[in-house]
């Protein structure tokens, strides 16, 4: 393996960890270990960090880990969190009742908990959505017939390799399901999101029914990145893989949930290696009984671990 660019990082400012295990910032608790991990103090520091980083070597940006599979083998490269005050912030944005600005670490539930406070409606639905509003734009997350894109105004992001900062506007990043057009290239920093006028106690009631269905239907404390499938067009990915036979599907320490038949879960630990051989399992059932093959909504990264190296 071929490092010498870690002699050449810059100095920063905020933390520069060497072979950080990335496990604990997961949702599904597994993973292996990042050969770098950045933690800037603020923008100026990734900024900086970036413009005079090796452009040679692999940029990874990790949020709550709420939508990815982190292999449990060894990330090479650099793993950028953005867990910082500088980037996990919500304002009402100045002259604007309505309009939110927020940090990208900034977890979509307490920004729709910020939002009913200041009786703004809209944003409900980001309260059934785990994991910080950077990552959720970049996967157009949505739930209960809402979308990211319904409320997204503009991003503000840096280029990985050049350290420019630009701006987005939501028509720019050109949201579909659970897809965007925004460049890999890019770190999302902050966002600006509108709802509207309405009232806190109504506001506050469809949050509390969004969290009741999300506990009937889903298996919401568990160690799980969400759905594992997006729906395949006219098709439910749940029933498809609940019809094929796979609820309650084991594999190693992981499972297919038997409450929510697209989330696979780890269930007594399992590895990264589980999770990704079931979800592959699956898909080769459900391609053997409907003839579609199921395509993946969580992230998956880094390499496989190598047995006894």
């Amino acid at each position: 393996m071929d490092n010498n660019y870690l002699k050449d990082l810059p100095k920063v400012k905020g933390e520069l960890l060497f072979n950080y295990s990335l496990q604990n910032l997961t949702r599904f608790k597994t993973g292996g270990v990042a050969e770098v991990f950045f933690s800037p103090k603020d923008k100026k520091d990734l900024l900086d960090f970036l413009k005079h980083a090796p452009k040679d070597m692999n940029i990874y940006t990790l949020g709550f880990g709420s939508n990815i599979l982190i292999r449990d083998g060894l990330l090479n490269g650099i793993v950028i969190r953005l867990q910082s005050s500088a980037f996990n912030y919500i304002n009402l944005l100045s002259n604007d009742d309505y309009t939110i600005s927020c940090g990208a670490f900034a977890s979509n539930i307490a920004i729709s908990r910020f939002a009913m406070e200041h009786n703004i409606k809209g944003l409900e639905f980001l309260f059934g959505i785990p994991g910080s509003i950077g990552g959720a734009i970049l996967t157009n997350a949505g739930c209960f017939k809402r979308e990211i894109k319904d409320i997204l105004v503009e991003i503000e992001v840096v280029d990985k390799i050049t350290g420019e900062v630009s701006v987005l506007s939501c028509d720019e990043c050109k949201l579909s399901y659970r897809e965007s057009d925004i460049s890999s290239r890019l770190i999302i920093t902050s966002v600006i999101l509108r709802g509207e006028q309405g009232d806190s106690k109504i506001i506050q009631q469809t949050m509390d029914n969004i969290l009741k269905e999300k506990d009937a239907a889903q298996p919401t404390y568990t160690k799980t990145a969400g759905s594992t499938f997006k729906n395949p067009p006219n098709a439910s990915a749940w029933k498809l893989i609940r019809d094929a036979g796979c609820q309650g599907l084991r594999l190693g320490g992981a499972i297919v949930s038997t409450k929510h038949a697209n989330f696979i879960i780890n269930d007594n630990n399992a590895t990264s290696a589980d999770i990704e051989d079931l979800a592959e399992k699956v898909r080769f059932l459900v391609y053997e009984k409907f003839g579609i093959m199921l395509e993946y909504e969580i992230k998956i990264i880094g390499a496989r671990k190598v047995e006894n190296s």
